[in-house]
């Protein structure tokens, strides 16, 4: 029969809690775990599972669980799941950017659909490349690759008090800004042919103006639109790789080697 005392039973929940919090708080913030339509129990079953399956495999924890460092410790947790989680939503956040703007260059801003997991409306043509982008997601696996670089952080930032590093933060800034960017280059092409054909549309009226530019300019614009986004999806999955590839590298650099 196994006995444990006081202070090695609180070593081994200790083991097991915390690890369990930094894994809570990334599934509660990480794309497609996110989602409204994934029960919370099954978030709540998944960490308890992996937290299980890892901890005997982690350095030792020496941090007394109910103590004002194990608070520290506790939160030190949420923050590094939170912002893990939140890294990841930037590639989501960069394909919704994109088809905003379509939907804006095209008219059809007008036309959104409501999204749960924000409590906003999202465009068409939003809610279509978000669509594509889960799919590629999750054909690739990607959900699997977010979860290891989890696991892997606990050894590049291990349980511990820690002073979290400010230029994560700056990098984590700067890397919004360059996703942000490649959004723009990938319907750089769409919001090109949009604007002649509106440039074309404001010289005929010039040149005619009993031309209604409104019920000629509305038509037209939606046409070339649909036409670019049809092309727009034959390189549409190359691009999400490359982003991928970005958010992974961006990732392993800043979270897998502060050692």
């Amino acid at each position: 029969m196994l006995t444990f005392n006081n202070l090695q039973l609180i070593t081994i929940i200790s083991n097991f809690f915390f690890p369990l919090v930094r894994i809570l708080a990334f599934f509660s913030t990480v794309p497609v775990f996110n989602d409204y339509h994934v029960n919370k129990s099954t978030k709540i079953v998944l960490s308890v599972l992996i937290s299980w399956i890892i901890s005997p495999f982690l350095p030792q924890i020496k941090i007394e669980l109910f103590s004002l460092s194990g608070l520290l410790v506790l939160l030190e947790q949420i923050l590094i799941g939170v912002t893990l989680g939140f890294t990841c939503q930037f590639l989501f956040a960069t394909i919704n950017f994109s088809g905003e703007l379509i939907g804006l260059q095209m008219g059809l801003s007008f036309a959104t659909f409501f999204n749960a997991n924000n409590n906003i409306g999202v465009s068409v043509t939003s809610r279509l490349l978000n669509i594509l982008m889960l799919s590629f997601f999750l054909s690739i696996n990607a959900h699997l690759y977010l979860i290891s670089i989890l696991i892997y952080s606990f050894h590049s930032l291990p349980i511990n008090i820690i002073c979290f590093n400010n230029s994560i933060f700056f990098s984590l800034l700067k890397f919004s800004s360059n996703i942000f960017l490649n959004s723009i280059m990938l319907i750089f092409p769409i919001i090109i042919f949009l604007l002649l054909s509106s440039l074309i549309m404001s010289i005929l009226n010039r040149l005619s103006p009993q031309i209604s530019i409104f019920s000629i300019g509305f038509p037209l614009n939606l046409l070339i639109g649909i036409l670019m986004l049809y092309y727009l999806m034959l390189i549409s999955f190359p691009v999400f790789s490359y982003l991928f590839n970005q958010l992974v590298l961006f990732l392993s650099n800043t979270f897998l080697k502060l050692q």
